[in-house]
């Protein structure tokens, strides 16, 4: 009898929500897609996986395992750590140093300040080569910023440190130490650290710019790496509020909120010093609504609330706060990222964009999670029992946000992926998909000094992971799935016996576990099901020109496609590509599928 084929462009993501009478339309969607995502260019790829940072020589920073990691981010192509109630600073992750420390040493000389005076004059003093400009100095007990330097004997600090009567011969403190002086530092005691949030100030410094930290109980902190590879950290004092959980930097200064005491109140330094809320340029907002996030976007300040979200501009003049919408607000202030022009967010009934939420004005509230609801209901319904992490992956236009459960085992952790891409009529959306087996309870992701995306995350193990690395997690496998729709190839009426699968599959190394499994007329017991088909040995594309020594792989293939002889017959169909290894990544492009036409019913 005379075949037909019917080819299947793999696309669209994960949808949990559609008939089974809509997916027949789109039988390149996924109802399983599990460690998968899906690609800007087309198709399912199977996600890379994670490795310890530092390898098998990989330390937690602490040094103890029961040490809660509170926050990570990137800093001087390092990851700068809140674990417990310190702070730990490694470049390797074989190796960290503890920073929360007193990192002013003794200067020579004694110093002078005139009454009324922002000028130090100094005593056998050497200016020039114990600061430069921004650097600590601790003078009676008070720590000010050098703003500009004259010579060994004189210099000039950020504010008017003298309101009272010239002071002469005073001792004065240089901030910044080296390495290797740390340990024997006095260390400055944090206590309840919990979800530790940082922000790069980039223009302070040095070349590896200033960390600026809250973590919901103490002080705001600074830490920094000079030029000169010596470490400086200090907790604010210049009226700056205590026990923050939100900071941000916008307008050329720090914004900080999440008080327990004043939970609606938004604060923000002086322009040009973020160390500092107590000049003229600094103040306060009282928004009226519990205040869970806050993000820069565009040009202004988004101010995410319980019940409500706001928009802060023009802090250089009078503050204009503006409402975009009194009729929802965030759940999860660790869920908003910037993305495809726009923030995303976790909302009471899903994830959401800003723009599209002004835009509709609260019609459907620029929801972008409807396909897969069913998750997104499970992280609402159940979101006291989850600790939620989010980032964006940039070159990837991915958007990941996990939600981890204490007490679960590693492999039973959940997360979901959003790829945000174009339509063919050019209409931006995103695609979804599932992860299983990555307990990610912190995570950051930035660009390195070479412009290399780095990310990691933590878990409860007390280690920091490379994530989005290697072909396992961390050893262990990576179990992915990606199963379409039922299809009936445009006549539902007419049995289709299936001969032979032609996949378009590209594998990124060696993979020799993928299988293909077929269930007919949505899984009817009444109908023989097949058992499983192995796909068989894949290797990478040759690529003429490019092979390294000792890197080809023997017997690699010129085209990414894979014969797969099959058997069965059904009205409709749906395939699932399976695999639990910890073999390289591969990407499902497409697929096309030779049948025998039967009868009718």
């Amino acid at each position: 009898m005379p075949t037909q084929g019917a080819s299947i462009t793999v696309q669209g993501g994960l949808d949990l929500v559609s008939s089974s009478h809509a997916l027949f339309r789109t039988p390149g969607a996924a109802t399983v897609l599990q460690n998968f995502e899906s690609s800007t260019t087309g198709g399912y790829r199977r996600i890379s996986g994670y490795t310890k940072w530092g390898g098998n020589s990989g330390v937690i920073p602490s040094g103890t395992s029961t040490d809660t990691i509170h926050g990570i981010t990137n800093y001087a192509d390092g990851v700068l750590v809140a674990q417990s109630d310190d702070l730990y600073f490694s470049t390797t992750g074989t190796s960290y140093v503890q920073v929360n420390k007193n990192t002013f040493t003794s200067g020579p000389g004694t110093v002078s300040i005139s009454a009324g005076s922002a000028t130090v004059t100094g005593t056998n003093t050497t200016f020039t080569t114990s600061f430069t400009v921004n650097d600590d100095i601790k003078i009676d007990n008070n720590i000010y910023k050098v703003l500009s330097i004259t010579s060994d004997t004189v210099l000039t600090l950020d504010i008017n440190a003298n309101t009272g009567n010239t002071q002469n011969g005073l001792a004065y403190f240089v901030g910044g130490i080296a390495a290797n002086n740390l340990a024997a530092a006095t260390t400055i005691v944090r206590t309840n650290q919990s979800n530790v949030k940082f922000i790069n100030f980039e223009s302070t410094g040095g070349q590896n710019g200033t960390i600026y930290g809250v973590d919901g109980k103490n002080k705001i902190f600074e830490f920094f790496i000079d030029d000169n590879n010596k470490y400086h950290f200090e907790e604010i004092e210049r009226s700056s509020p205590v026990g923050c959980s939100l900071i941000e930097r916008y307008s050329e200064r720090i914004i900080v909120s999440g008080q327990t005491s004043n939970p609606s109140t938004v604060y923000f330094s002086t322009r040009l010093k973020p160390y500092d809320f107590e000049g003229a340029s600094a103040g306060s907002i009282d928004v009226g609504d519990v205040v869970i996030g806050i993000k820069v976007f565009r040009n202004s300040l988004i101010i995410f609330c319980k019940n409500s979200i706001y928009e802060l501009t023009n802090l250089d003049s009078t503050p204009i706060i503006k409402s975009v919408t009194k009729n929802i607000g965030c759940v999860s202030g660790n869920s908003i990222q910037e993305i495809g022009g726009d923030l995303i967010f976790l909302a009471p009934d899903g994830l959401r964009t800003v723009a599209g939420t002004a835009r509709i004005d609260d019609v459907e509230l620029g929801s972008i999670s409807r396909k897969i609801l069913p998750l997104i209901n499970n992280i609402l319904n159940n979101f006291g029992n989850f600790t939620v992490s989010s980032m964006v992956i940039r070159e990837r236009s991915q958007y990941r946000l996990f939600y981890y459960q204490s007490g679960q085992a590693d492999s039973g952790q959940k997360g979901i992926i959003g790829t945000f891409k174009y339509s063919a009529e050019g209409i931006p959306a995103f695609e979804w998909s599932e992860t299983k087996g990555l307990p990610v309870t912190v995570c950051t992701s930035n660009l390195n000094s070479a412009g290399t995306e780095v990310i990691f995350h933590a878990d409860e193990s007390g280690f920091i992971f490379e994530h989005d690395t290697g072909s396992s997690f961390n050893g262990s496998n990576v179990v992915a799935e990606f199963q379409t729709p039922d299809m009936d190839y445009g006549d539902n009426g007419l049995r289709k016996s299936l001969y032979k699968i032609k996949a378009n599959i590209e594998p990124e190394g060696l993979q020799n576990s993928l299988n293909l499994r077929i269930r007919y007329d949505f899984e009817s017991s009444e109908v023989p099901q097949p058992g499983n088909f192995a796909v068989g040995n894949l290797s990478s594309a040759a690529l003429f020109g490019v092979a390294k020594f000792s890197q080809a792989v023997f017997g690699a293939t010129t085209l990414p496609s894979k014969s797969i002889l099959v058997t069965g017959s059904g009205f409709s169909n749906n395939f699932k590509f399976f695999s639990d290894d910890t073999n390289a990544p591969y990407s499902v492009n497409g697929m096309f599928v030779s049948f025998i036409a039967g009868g009718r019913r």
